[in-house]
């Protein structure tokens, strides 16, 4: 029997591939990432030596920096599309982008301050693993940032071994496919970039059907009384 970590990878691939439709958010983004890639290596590329005797050219580390950080700003928001849209989908609802796009523009303060404590759980490193699900359950359950974190605090620990289990694939798989891009000469830096948008949807949906499917139950109001 797959391991709930497991299952939820491959439910990602499944529910993407079936609904196209959650890969739609993410073109603004990559769009925009490669056109400062273009920008990098073709347009404005950095040149190293004597310019015009001799010289070098590599790509532009700071237009390529540049573009990844602004196409992740707006990763930000429609990345808590796709949650809402995933969501919506492994629970059996019509998928509705513009409703996602109200959830998400409605709630953005919230979020923003969801997205500054994941970032710096990223940066301690052991607390990653929290960090994945903070916005997603803030989105899931409609929660502030304060109690979007302590519920995926108890997530982890209550599931730690397929949470951890589930952390490695992701980043093992980004790292394989990263380091083979970069070996792939003149189209490598593009194919890497779209190869990594496309992946970032797939585990998105696939960290909400994780904690959908291992989140504790909520319990029934109390009955009214007599």
């Amino acid at each position: 029997m797959p391991s709930k970590s497991t299952e939820a990878l491959s439910k990602g691939v499944d529910t993407s591939t079936k609904n196209f439709g959650l890969f739609v958010p993410m073109l603004a983004p990559l769009i925009i990432h490669l056109i400062f890639l273009i920008l990098a290596y073709v347009v404005f590329p950095t040149r190293i030596g004597f310019y015009p005797y001799f010289y070098i050219e590599v790509p532009n580390p700071w237009l390529i920096w540049g573009g990844y950080f602004i196409a992740s700003i707006i990763w930000f928001i429609v990345g808590c599309m796709i949650v809402d849209m995933a969501n919506d989908v492994i629970n059996g609802r019509p998928m509705n982008m513009n409703k996602s796009m109200k959830v998400v523009t409605g709630r953005l303060g919230t979020l923003f301050v969801a997205a500054i404590i994941s970032a710096i759980f990223f940066l301690l490193f052991f607390l990653i693993p929290v960090a994945l699900f903070i916005i997603t359950i803030a989105i899931i359950e409609g929660k502030d940032a304060m109690e979007s974190t302590k519920r995926s605090f108890d997530f982890v620990v209550k599931n730690l071994g397929e949470v951890i289990v589930f952390v490695i694939i992701v980043i093992v798989v980004e790292i394989i496919l990263g380091i083979g891009f970069a070996f792939i000469p003149v189209v490598g830096a593009y194919l890497g970039a779209i190869v990594s948008w496309i992946l970032n949807v797939i585990f998105t949906v696939a960290a909400v059907y994780f904690y959908l499917s291992l989140r504790q139950p909520t319990p029934p109001p109390p009955p009214p009384p007599p």
